[in-house]
């Protein structure tokens, strides 16, 4: 079986989906799955490009017009279409941007399977945000090319639900996100991040990590933070994450305002051992969004024994069903409140731990997950229409 994904970027600066992307070809191809991945780039994401092992990797430039529609790539599309026959089936990564359309395109004119892994983009977050622009394009084009793919892949229950309420297409795949956990195996780095900021030695670190954007409620984490400073001050907030279009001074704003930056340390983005370092050196995850798909921070977090404070946009009720963390509206009283309960009880965030870890290992790793995405391929290439129960 030959699979073309498609995704609108392989730098790790565009956060989940990319590693989302690494994550399951390297899976498929380790299965026996020929996998080719096309994507745009840019000269400033040179330095920060993921590939992963055993799967062909094509990159186009991306051209001026990327300034009006993300990931525009005429290079990129010409390759779609002249390349098309060569595959059995697409897997486009995302929607809203260029190389979707692209794609979408290519499969059309080859008379090909496509199948659409949404990543959190139909979240109402996301479709409030530059809604007017979004509602044009869904009228003129995106709806349409949902309706026609294949397959919509979604991650979550919930996002199987904004499929339905969106567009009608009813051949919906629910396969949620996966990890390696042998990545997560070494804690030697334990202390490496105490040497690389030693503003945090000795302290309590709830860890942030992820892109800084606006839906991933930094603001609700920050009037949080000053609200736990009141009660103790030998905590540290370390923020692990790249900076998304100037929106870290926003945030130093409200830290300042609140007179809580003294007590929270930047370190943009972190990788490998790096980043191991500060999930293994933290006491608490949290991810107080307002959008998201379905995180694999969040996922990393557990399977390194973190308990996590997540909301309820995160799309993952079972941290509180099977007691791994808690999950909260995003409202910055109730993050304080929970952020507080557990580190005053460092028993409980030892087991919610220990349950969080247990889950990955059963349910969320890119092999099991590989599996799953195997038999979808071979129902739709066989013809066979797969539907979704609505649970993950």
């Amino acid at each position: 079986m030959k699979v073309l994904h498609i995704a609108a970027s392989l730098s790790s600066k565009w956060g989940g989906p990319t590693r989302v992307i690494i994550g399951l070809t390297e899976a498929l191809s380790k299965k026996g799955v020929k996998v080719s991945i096309f994507a745009p780039t840019a000269e400033n994401e040179k330095g920060f490009l993921e590939k992963p092992e055993g799967v062909n990797i094509r990159l186009f430039r991306k051209s001026f017009p990327s300034k009006f529609w993300t990931s525009y790539s005429p290079g990129l599309a010409k390759a779609l279409r002249e390349e098309a026959f060569d595959f059995d089936l697409f897997h486009i990564h995302e929607i809203w941007h260029h190389p979707h359309f692209a794609a979408y395109q290519a499969a059309r004119f080859a008379r090909k399977c496509f199948v659409i892994t949404i990543h959190g983009s139909l979240e109402p977050w996301c479709l409030n945000h530059k809604a007017f622009k979004k509602k044009i394009y869904s009228m003129l084009i995106q709806r349409k090319i949902l309706r026609e793919a294949s397959a919509l892949h979604a991650i979550t229950g919930e996002e199987v639900r904004n499929i339905a309420k969106f567009v009608g297409n009813k051949n919906v795949l629910l396969i949620p996100n996966g990890l390696n956990l042998e990545e997560f195996e070494n804690f030697s780095y334990r202390e490496q991040i105490d040497e690389l900021y030693p503003d945090i030695r000795g302290k309590k670190i709830i860890l942030f990590l992820g892109r800084l954007h606006p839906k991933k409620g930094l603001d609700i984490l920050a009037k949080a933070f000053q609200l736990i400073l009141k009660q103790r001050d030998d905590i540290q907030l370390l923020i692990v994450g790249p900076d998304s279009n100037g929106y870290k001074e926003e945030i130093v704003k409200i830290l300042k305002a609140e007179n809580a930056i003294v007590n929270v340390t930047f370190t943009g983005m972190l990788r490998g051992d790096d980043k191991l370092a500060a999930l293994s050196r933290a006491d608490i995850f949290v991810l107080p969004s307002y959008s998201e798909g379905f995180s694999i921070s969040i996922l990393e977090a557990m399977a390194c024994g973190l308990p996590v404070v997540v909301t309820k946009e995160c799309n993952f009720p079972e941290v509180e069903e099977i007691g791994a963390g808690k999950v909260i509206d995003p409202d910055a009283g109730q993050l304080s409140e929970a952020l507080i309960e557990l580190l005053e009880n460092q028993e409980l965030c030892k087991e919610m731990g220990k349950r969080g870890k247990r889950l990955i290992q059963q349910k969320y790793t890119w092999d099991k997950v590989a599996d799953k995405m195997i038999i979808a391929y071979e129902e739709i290439l066989a013809g066979q229409r797969v539907y979704a129960e609505g649970k993950r």
